[in-house]
């Protein structure tokens, strides 16, 4: 499974996630996360780069946090 592991991180490392923020517990279970939940955590990312424009003049600091995730 440690390959595993590794894929997700690296997935999450190229879609722009600074894992350097998160303590090994948090990084476990990042790399724990079910294939879809993956999918959906990656797509959530992407379309919230769509719109940043947008978020980032209404919120007017960044980096943008959802549910300790930053984006």
């Amino acid at each position: 499974m440690p390959e595993d592991r590794d894929e997700s991180l690296e997935r999450l490392r190229i879609a722009g996630f600074d894992l350097s923020l998160f303590d090994d517990d948090q990084l476990e279970l990042l790399a724990s996360l079910s294939e879809g939940e993956l999918t959906v955590l990656l797509d959530i990312k992407e379309r919230i780069g769509e719109i940043q424009p947008e978020v980032q003049a209404h919120s007017g600091t960044m980096p943008m946090t959802i549910g300790g995730l930053l984006f």
